[in-house]
């Protein structure tokens, strides 16, 4: 790799120096994590096997993933056929992350396409509190909406069984429009875990001034300006013009502080 770059700037021996300089404004761009979803004990991730998070079906998509593009049950190789995704698994919950994570939904929308695209015969549930697709997405979710392969259910699910015999995920809950309650079993279960921000926990902002807002997000003021991820939940369009307005300003900081 040092032979191949044309600049050699790889340098395999250097070692890591602390490098002080003064400045007039901070752009802090730290990005998300997935919410951790074996906290969320009662939908068994981690115990179960056939329990997933969106982040892992996503992989699992990619062709160049692990299983070659192939939506396949952990627990046994075989393909998923019927599968649910869960909706806030994670979010707007006091007990975990109370926000909405913004992407959530129109990522398992995103998701449920990929299932119907590889098996025109496979089934897929959405469970649901409630469906948000943020910005100029309606359009998608009309669309989805109309795929009769998808079904629709509003209910956050109490708890995730597993049936020992086929090892089967077994989504158990009511459904919030009609009040029936189901014992539902699928072959895969997706888990819409949330957006949570790295300033929460491992990144945090090494100014003494820094604020934050209660669930972790950094707040922007005096010469610090925080963008994407960290400033709220966003999506890739929404980082990229939240981090342009931050660099903005930050710019505009520095002029100031020169004049």
């Amino acid at each position: 790799l040092v032979e191949i770059c044309p600049v050699g700037a790889i340098e395999p021996d250097m070692k890591a120096t602390v490098v002080e300089e003064k400045v007039s404004s901070v752009v802090w761009a730290t990005g998300w994590k997935p919410y951790d979803a074996e906290k969320v004990l009662p939908y068994g991730f981690g115990r179960i096997a056939n329990v997933t998070t969106n982040m892992r079906f996503e992989r699992m998509a990619d062709k160049f993933g692990p299983t070659g593009g192939k939506l396949v049950r952990p627990s046994d190789g075989k393909e998923a056929k019927n599968i649910a995704f869960i909706q806030c698994a994670g979010s707007r919950d006091h007990n975990y992350l109370p926000f909405c994570s913004r992407i959530c939904c129109l990522a398992s929308m995103k998701q449920a396409t990929y299932v119907r695209e590889k098996n025109p015969d496979a089934k897929v549930t959405i469970y649901y509190i409630d469906l948000r697709a943020m910005d100029r997405y309606e359009g998608f979710q009309k669309m989805v909406e109309a795929d009769s392969g998808v079904h629709w259910i509003k209910s956050k699910p109490a708890r995730i069984d597993e049936d020992p015999k086929t090892g089967n995920p077994v989504v158990v809950g009511e459904n919030t429009l009609t009040g029936v309650r189901y014992e539902e079993p699928y072959d895969l279960v997706v888990l819409a875990t949330g957006m949570e921000p790295n300033s929460a926990t491992s990144a945090k902002v090494p100014m003494a001034d820094a604020r934050y807002d209660e669930y972790g997000f950094v707040v922007s003021g005096g010469g610090l300006f925080s963008s994407g991820c960290s400033s709220q939940p966003n999506d890739v369009s929404g980082s990229v013009q939240s981090s342009t307005a931050s660099a903005l300003r930050a710019i505009q900081t520095a002029v100031n502080a020169k004049g």
